[in-house]
């Protein structure tokens, strides 16, 4: 819990200092990592991250990951160029 925490402020921190493009490719490898934890440990391990069955959870996290990637990527990046 204390890791995804960590990581949120990573991606706030990256976004307000360097930018969004790093900010969005670090929010999608959060949620990757996410995805895998869902997978790999107990319902009782990820606490109030575990909403439904951890398949439908993981698939979520995989979806959303990739979304974001792509639009981290694709998206302009202002006045970086």
């Amino acid at each position: 819990m204390w890791g995804f925490g960590a990581g949120l402020l990573a991606v706030l921190v990256a976004a307000a200092v360097v930018s969004f493009w790093l900010a969005g490719l670090i929010l999608a490898a959060l949620l990757l990592v996410l995805g895998v934890l869902h997978l790999v440990l107990p319902l009782s391990a990820l606490g109030p991250l575990a909403v439904r069955t951890p398949w439908v959870d993981a698939t979520t996290c995989f979806v959303l990951a990739v979304g974001v990637a792509v639009l981290a990527v694709v998206a302009p990046r202002g006045l970086q160029g």
